[in-house]
């Protein structure tokens, strides 16, 4: 099971998933991102902070979304806490094309520091 929501905070849309993020959620999470990206919320953070599984179909989703919000000018930036799903992302190699924070807050604030 996945629980995702999204909320804007100024002009960041933050994407907060939970539980579950696997080949079974991530159709589902693909096009709710692809939906987000579509309607013109380009400067994304995923906070997956409360997500207990990730596995590698969790992250051809999170570097798809990345791609989408790159081609339309916009960038994902991510929210993990350290653990098991942190690794995942480690082992996958993440931390060297996406931007990874400790909190959705400081991800969001990444994007006011560019310039």
């Amino acid at each position: 099971m996945m629980v995702i929501t999204s909320a804007q905070q100024d002009d960041v849309t933050v994407i907060s998933v939970r539980e579950y993020l696997d080949a079974t959620t991530s159709e589902e999470a693909t096009a709710y991102l692809s939906a987000e990206i579509d309607s013109g919320h380009t400067r994304l953070v995923m906070d997956v902070i409360r997500v207990t599984y990730l596995s590698s179909a969790g992250v051809r989703v999170i570097v798809g979304a990345l791609r989408e919000a790159r081609s339309s000018g916009g960038d994902v930036r991510l929210a993990v806490a350290e653990g098991n799903v942190r690794q995942v992302l480690d082992l996958a190699g993440l931390e060297q094309i996406i931007k990874i924070f400790p909190t959705a807050k400081e991800a969001v604030a990444s994007y006011a520091t560019e310039g």
